[in-house]
């Protein structure tokens, strides 16, 4: 009578286990999912526009957010040519699903390949403009 009462209750233990693993492994790889793609931005265009300085122009970035929450400008670099100046751009708050427009308050040269990076918490993306 004990040996079939033990490999019942051995049964029991292991199913338990097995679904204590599984729903840990579950909340983790959600959680995990959640943060990599809930701030994924999109570079939809960058132009240069010439400005008052000769010679120079202003770098524009039109961006969306593809995630599932708010980008701040906080959360938004942007390097251009590997240079990152503060203030460079500043942009608005990026509800999901809708875009900005932010026009650097630097200056770069003309005729010249520059190459634009901006990351947020879950990617990065480059784009290159001929000003």
């Amino acid at each position: 009578m004990n040996k079939g009462i033990s490999t019942i209750i051995a049964t029991i233990i292991l199913l338990v286990i097995t679904i204590g693993l599984a729903g840990t492994a579950y909340v983790f790889i959600t959680g995990l999912l959640k943060n990599t793609f809930s701030k994924t931005i999109n570079v939809l265009d960058v132009s240069c526009n010439p400005s008052n300085t000769p010679n120079q122009a202003n770098i524009t970035i039109i961006l969306s957010n593809d995630g599932t929450e708010n980008i701040t400008d906080s959360e938004l670099t942007v390097l251009v040519d590997g240079n990152i100046k503060s203030p460079q751009f500043i942009f608005s708050t990026v509800s999901p699903r809708t875009t900005t427009v932010a026009t650097s308050l630097d200056t770069y040269a003309m005729n010249k390949v520059h190459t634009v990076l901006v990351s947020s918490p879950s990617n990065s993306v480059r784009s290159e403009v001929w000003c």
